[in-house]
């Protein structure tokens, strides 16, 4: 399988893992000193315990991501474009340092990965802000 290949079926796989609600299992899509930004502009998460923890608390409440078009590849970095369906959430709930509606919201984003030469995430980017958060 072609570094693109391997690229694009990690995406896959988040898609999947999130959507199972499998935060060991998106944890483990990247590397032991990674750091996350959900959204940019929000402290990162750094290291393997941080970013576990950020997905427990992200799926907790049985968000669903919905890829909306094919996933971009160029050198060794990803960008793909998803919906964000959460049902329902109380405040206290959230996984991420913005300010939400409480209850059901859509959120349009497009995330990045960057990969390293083994494959595994080294840093994720979540591009989204307040105005693309739809409630319902």
């Amino acid at each position: 399988m072609s570094d693109i290949d391997n690229m694009k079926a990690t995406v896959q796989a988040y898609y999947d893992l999130f959507n199972a609600g499998y935060a060991d299992g998106i944890a483990n899509l990247y590397a032991d000193d990674a750091v996350v930004t959900d959204p940019v502009g929000t402290p990162p998460k750094k290291g393997q315990a941080e970013i576990l923890a950020f997905y427990q608390m992200a799926v907790k409440n049985g968000a669903k991501l919905v890829p909306q078009g094919p996933t971009r590849i160029a050198d060794n970095m990803a960008a793909f474009a998803f919906t964000v369906e959460v049902g329902g959430m109380p405040a206290k709930d959230k996984a991420v340092d913005v300010e939400l509606p409480t209850g059901g919201m859509t959120i349009d984003v497009i995330d990045t990965f960057e990969f390293n030469a083994d494959g595994k995430v080294t840093e994720m980017k979540a591009y989204w802000s307040r105005e693309n958060v739809t409630k319902v």
